[in-house]
């Protein structure tokens, strides 16, 4: 069976040879390099946006050390703030509470409840030894009001959140989470009332 071409056989024969590059990664064109790394790009952006939450980390080598996530959230159309604290040994007790100070030197007091702790464990090979390493997952909501929600846009200057066995205390001279956590409980609130 014989297909019928316009092209020589000259043509055929003499044809420009087109090599793919395989050097440059394990047989993945430029063009595609760059339309993986556009979309990852932009799949990292979008996320970031996403982001509900604000988070901080705090003296991370040392016996306090932990980091902090604060998440804004509405349940039935009443404000609650969501924390969690990773660290080797802060936990929240049976009545957690949390104090902010603003900028403007406002306190703003907050009573919750504990939610869960969890314990992941793993190990870190240092020479020929592997040091056990264990990471606390304490998680609490606090209930909080829409006049305090308000003060929050003041900016947060110092937070000291209630754990055990000793207490968290952190002081910002340039605000990190208050006017975050502002907007991210008016985006809570809008798609909270939205249907």
């Amino acid at each position: 069976m014989e297909v019928e071409s316009d092209r020589t056989e000259d043509d055929i024969v003499n044809a420009p040879i087109r090599r793919i590059d395989n050097s440059s990664n394990y047989f993945i064109f430029d063009d595609m390099k760059r339309f993986y790394s556009t979309f990852l790009l932009l799949v990292i952006s979008c996320l970031t946006l996403l982001a509900q939450h604000v988070s901080y980390t705090y003296k991370p080598l040392a016996a306090e050390g932990c980091s902090v996530r604060y998440s804004a959230i509405y349940q039935e159309d009443n404000p609650f703030l969501f924390v969690e604290i990773h660290s080797d040994r802060l936990v929240f007790g049976n009545t957690p509470s949390i104090k902010f100070k603003t900028f403007k030197g406002e306190v703003i007091e907050l009573k919750g409840k504990p939610l869960a702790t969890s314990q992941e464990s793993a190990g870190v090979v240092v020479g020929n030894i592997v040091v056990p390493a264990t990471e606390l997952q304490a998680k609490a909501q606090f209930e909080i009001n829409d006049q305090q929600i308000a003060l929050l846009k003041n900016g947060i200057a110092k937070v000291r959140i209630n754990t055990v066995p000793i207490t968290h205390e952190r002081t910002f001279k340039n605000d990190k989470i208050g006017k975050k956590l502002y907007d991210l409980f008016l985006k809570a609130k809008s798609e909270s009332t939205e249907f």
